[in-house]
C-alpha cells in the first residue's frame, strides 16, 4: 500500500514544491537610498561633475610651531569656561595677534646671562673712552717729580766724585758706582714721564675698536635670545577666523603634528575647491560656469564664480571607500568662488556637489575651426 498509493503522492507534493520554488515573482521594490544622489541642474547638458570642497578665501592656514617645546598658554581656547581675556573657536583675529606660547623659563635665564654680559662689556668701553681717571694724574706727576729728584741728586753726586776722581782721590769703584746710579735715575725719570704722558693721552683706538666690537658681539647674543623668545610666542601670520583648535596647554608642540595645532581662514569670502576627473579633462575649458549643492541634496543651488585653476594634476585624496573606487585616480583642482548672498548656511570643510558646463557641439565645432590642426597650418608641402 505504501508503494502504490503512499509513495507516489510524496513524489508529486515535491514536484509542486520544485515548480513553486523556481516560478517566478514580482520583484521587491528597491530600498530608498540613505542619501540621494547627484542631480543634474537643469539646463546643463551633460555637466562634468566634480566633488567640491568648501575653503576659506586664503585656503585653510594650518598654524604649527617651529620650535618644539612643551605648550605653556593657549590664547585661543575652544574649550568651555575659557577665561574671558582669551579668544575662542569662532572669534576673529588679527595679524600678529598671539595664538599660543611655547614655554621659555630656561631662554629667560639665558636671556639675564646675556643681558649681564652685555652691561659689563658696555662699562669696560666706557672705561676705555673715559681714561684717564681724574684721580690717577696726581700720583703719576708726583713719581715724575720723585724720578726728577732723584736724578738731581744722582748728578750732584756724580760730579763730585768726576771732581775727586780727576785729582787721583776717589776709587775708580767708587767713580762707576754715582756714575750708574746717575744713568739709573736718568732712565727712571723718562719712564715717568712717559707713563704720565701715556695716561694723559688716554686709552688706544685699537684698544676702543677691540671693546667696542665685543659690544656689538654682546648685543648681538642678547637680540638673538630675544628672537628666540618672540618665536616661542605663535602668532597669526594674517586676519582671519579661528577655525580649529587642536592643542592644550601642557601638550609637547613638535615639530611633525598629526594634525594642525590651530587652523585659521578668512571666512568672509568662501571658495569650492572642485576635483574634475582626469578623464574629464578634455571636456574642461578654462572659466565655465558652475553651481553647487549641498552634499546629497537637490536645492537649494549656488551659483558659482570661477577664481582661478591650479594647473597641476595630483592624486585624488577625497574617497569615498566604495569597493569599486579607483585609488589611482587623478584629479585637476578648480576654485570656484561662492555668493556673498548664500540661499543657505554653508561651513568651511563641508562638501558640495558641483556641476560645470561644457561647449556644446556647436562651440567645440567653432573652437575647432578656429585651431586647426598643426598638418593643416602647416601648409601643403607636410604630409
Amino acid at each position: 500500500m505504501f508503494t502504490r498509493y503512499i509513495l507516489p503522492l510524496i513524489a508529486i507534493a515535491g514536484i509542486v514544491a520544485g515548480v513553486g520554488s523556481v516560478w517566478p515573482k514580482k520583484p521587491a521594490p528597491p530600498p530608498e537610498p540613505l542619501r540621494s544622489p547627484p542631480v543634474q541642474p537643469a539646463g546643463m547638458e551633460k555637466p562634468i561633475y566634480g566633488a567640491g570642497l568648501v575653503e576659506a578665501q586664503r585656503e585653510n592656514i594650518p598654524i604649527g610651531t617651529v620650535v618644539p617645546g612643551m605648550v605653556a598658554e593657549v590664547y585661543v581656547d575652544g574649550r568651555p569656561g575659557y577665561e574671558p581675556a582669551h579668544k575662542r573657536v569662532g572669534d576673529r583675529v588679527r595679524k600678529g595677534e598671539p595664538l599660543f606660547r611655547i614655554d621659555d623659563r630656561d631662554l629667560r635665564a639665558e636671556l639675564a646671562v646675556r643681558e649681564c654680559a652685555l652691561r659689563a662689556a658696555e662699562s669696560q668701553l666706557h672705561r676705555l673712552v673715559k681714561m684717564p681717571r681724574p684721580e690717577d694724574v696726581p700720583p703719576a706727576e708726583a713719581a715724575v717729580e720723585e724720578a726728577r729728584a732723584r736724578l738731581k741728586d744722582a748728578e750732584a753726586a756724580y760730579y763730585r766724585d768726576l771732581a775727586l776722581f780727576d785729582k787721583k782721590m776717589l776709587a775708580a769703584s767708587d767713580f762707576d758706582k754715582d756714575r750708574y746710579t746717575m744713568q739709573a735715575a736718568r732712565a727712571t725719570l723718562a719712564k715717568a714721564e712717559a707713563d704720565l704722558a701715556k695716561l694723559k693721552a688716554g686709552s688706544w683706538k685699537e684698544d676702543i675698536d677691540v671693546q667696542r666690537a665685543a659690544v656689538d658681539q654682546a648685543k648681538a647674543q642678547v637680540e638673538d635670545v630675544r628672537i628666540m623668545l618672540d618665536r616661542l610666542t605663535v602668532r597669526a601670520p594674517v586676519d582671519g577666523q579661528v577655525l580649529q583648535v587642536n592643542i592644550r596647554p601642557g601638550q609637547v608642540a613638535t615639530l611633525t603634528w598629526k594634525e594642525p595645532m590651530i587652523v585659521l581662514g578668512e571666512v568672509n569670502q568662501l571658495h569650492v575647491r572642485v576635483d574634475v576627473d582626469e578623464n574629464d579633462l578634455f571636456r574642461f575649458r578654462e572659466g565655465v560656469p558652475a553651481t553647487a549643492t549641498l552634499k546629497g541634496r537637490k536645492e537649494p543651488v549656488f551659483p558659482l564664480r570661477f577664481v582661478r585653476i591650479e594647473p597641476y594634476v595630483i592624486p585624488k585624496k577625497s574617497l569615498t571607500g566604495d569597493n569599486t573606487e579607483r585609488v589611482d585616480t587623478r584629479v585637476l583642482q578648480v576654485l570656484y568662488a561662492l555668493p556673498d548672498d548664500r540661499p543657505a548656511v554653508v561651513y568651511v570643510g563641508q562638501q558640495m556637489d558641483v556641476f560645470l558646463a561644457v561647449e556644446t557641439g556647436s562651440d567645440r565645432g567653432q573652437s575647432a575651426s578656429a585651431n586647426p590642426p598643426a598638418s593643416q597650418e602647416a601648409g601643403p608641402g607636410i604630409q
